[in-house]
């Protein structure tokens, strides 16, 4: 996701928007996603990588709603409706779709972890309520959201919950988990020392370790289909620039695959 200014560079307000667009990681070149229009945000790829969940932007960028792009028709469909958070996920399995979204809650509404399965359209995660970032992994049969708990030293936390479960189950310190697409490893953020690394760990929730160790904040990590890699981005130039990194999982050797403006939010 790329942010561009839409409005005359002269403004003293000058107002961000975003683009949505395809990087080779490779060689950096990138394309727009046609029709995604300003404020699309990219949320998870399918499973076999043919679709692109995306939540849109619409009422004049007021509320956002999940569609799919077909990266190999061009078509787009909505899959979702109503507003949309921080995020969602795509999956093949007893959950099709998760999403942040709002949940009715015993003062009024807030926001929880909501999911579409194959047998009812849409239902809350139970213990959810107050999550948010959330992804699920490619069999669809397991969510992991980040929820801060109210009088925890913890800070924000990750947990996981399997489809029938009660309640969720907490794992780690950090935020940002994302499933890899081979369902094997989950990356994420944890913030340590002044500034927030990327690390990984396996879809259960064991051998967490460490992909980066700067001075840096990253952010939005992105596992590689297979998980040997990881696309993240960090603002290293100032406030004035994001950029995106590749590293590998093995080693943490990173890469810059780009090198100026304002990006975020990599999905792999």
């Amino acid at each position: 996701m790329r942010f561009e200014n839409p409005e005359d560079v002269r403004t003293t307000r000058p107002t961000l928007q975003t683009t949505l667009s395809l990087l080779a990681a490779e060689t950096g070149d990138y394309r727009p996603v046609p029709d995604a229009g300003l404020g699309a945000v990219p949320c998870d790829w399918s499973p076999d990588g043919e679709r692109l969940l995306v939540a849109k932007s619409e009422a004049g960028g007021r509320v956002r709603q999940l569609y799919t792009w077909n990266v190999r028709t061009g078509a787009w469909q909505r899959v979702q409706r109503g507003p949309v958070g921080t995020g969602g996920g795509l999956a093949d399995g007893p959950i099709l779709l998760a999403w942040h979204g709002p949940v009715r809650l015993a003062d009024g509404i807030g926001g929880g972890i909501l999911i579409e399965t194959v047998e009812k359209d849409s239902a809350i995660v139970p213990g959810s309520e107050g999550g948010e970032a959330p992804d699920v992994s490619p069999d669809g049969r397991t969510v992991v959201f980040v929820r801060s708990e109210k009088g925890s030293a913890r800070g924000a936390s990750i947990f996981m919950a399997a489809l029938g479960d009660s309640e969720p189950r907490f794992v780690t310190r950090g935020a940002s988990p994302r499933f890899s697409r081979d369902g094997q490893w989950i990356a994420f953020t944890r913030h340590n020392d002044g500034s927030s690394d990327v690390w990984i760990m396996r879809a259960d929730g064991s051998a967490k370790r460490h992909v980066t160790r700067t001075t840096y904040d990253e952010e939005f990590p992105s596992p590689s289909p297979d998980g040997r890699y990881v696309v993240y981005a960090s603002s290293r130039g100032g406030e004035s620039e994001s950029l995106l990194y590749v590293a590998r999982v093995s080693d943490g050797a990173e890469r810059e695959i780009v090198h100026s403006g304002l990006n975020s939010r990599p999905i792999w």
